[in-house]
């Protein structure tokens, strides 16, 4: 994952599980930021996680939707008041499968 700073115009590596030294998260794909500066970031594919990456650099599972092999986690989205995330396994009870999990989220 990298972060762009369009005032200094700088690019930078934020995530890379190749040096990371607690690599839990193997293919990022979707990428939302929260109100505290946590940028949850789902798995295309892998463990099915959705990872958060706090502002200090520290990274962790945030949660895990288990018994749907061969989806992915897709679409991470916060209500409007920040009190509940949503997001969808693409391919979850065959047809895919929206959840919310509620809050308070940090």
């Amino acid at each position: 994952m990298w972060r762009y700073d369009v005032v200094s115009q700088q690019l930078t590596i934020v995530y890379d599980d190749g040096t990371s030294c607690n690599p839990v998260l193997t293919g990022v794909d979707n990428v939302l930021v929260g109100r505290a500066g946590d940028v949850y970031l789902a798995e295309d594919g892998g463990n099915m996680q959705l990872v958060t990456l706090a502002p200090a650099g520290s990274v962790s599972p945030f949660l895990e939707v288990s018994g749907q092999s061969g989806s992915e986690i897709t679409g991470p989205a916060f209500s409007p008041d920040g009190s509940r995330l949503y997001f969808s396994s693409q391919r979850g009870n065959s047809n895919g499968i929206t959840y919310e999990v509620r809050g308070p989220f940090r």
